[in-house]
């Protein structure tokens, strides 16, 4: 009996020895691996996190404000603003998802040539705040896009 006794003990001391040696594999383990991840962490802060947060702007249902212009714009379109490292600017969206209308602080750049969109840009000069506009259109829509074009280049105003 007292060697069963033992026996049950030895039985114990073993599992109890490969329960701690488990435990410490397991923390060992994930000592290197958090110690690989801390290696991941960029030495400097990327530049483009640097901007974020962008410049504020205020969206409501017929208007668009940022802290360069404001604009009506037409309801139900979409709106699409600039990127917090990009120079102020939005991107009004129309329904059909073809047309847009966008207005920017920057001059544009070459555009796109397609046979089947019009482009027309505008440079507007509000006391002393020169923006550019861009309305790309299908050819077939322009006559009907055109008043619309108009009256949001006559709503834009200076911040302020």
């Amino acid at each position: 009996m007292n060697k069963q006794i033992l026996n049950t003990e030895a039985q114990r001391y073993r599992g109890a020895e490969r329960f701690f040696s488990l435990r410490r594999l397991c923390v060992f383990v994930s000592l290197c691996y958090a110690c690989g991840l801390a290696g991941c962490v960029p030495a400097q802060t990327p530049p483009l996190l640097n901007f974020t947060p962008g410049p504020p702007a205020v969206i409501t249902d017929e208007t668009f404000a940022n802290e360069t212009f404001s604009v009506r714009y037409p309801t139900g379109w979409r709106v699409v603003t600039s990127a917090a490292d990009a120079p102020p600017s939005v991107v009004f969206v129309a329904p059909d998802e073809q047309s847009t209308i966008t207005l920017q602080t920057e001059p544009p750049g070459e555009p796109e040539r397609d046979p089947l969109f019009r482009l027309e840009t505008r440079q507007l000069f509000l006391s002393g705040l020169r923006l550019y506009a861009v309305a790309r259109v299908p050819v077939e829509k322009w006559a009907a896009f055109q008043p619309t074009f108009e009256r949001l280049l006559a709503s834009v105003r200076p911040a302020g």
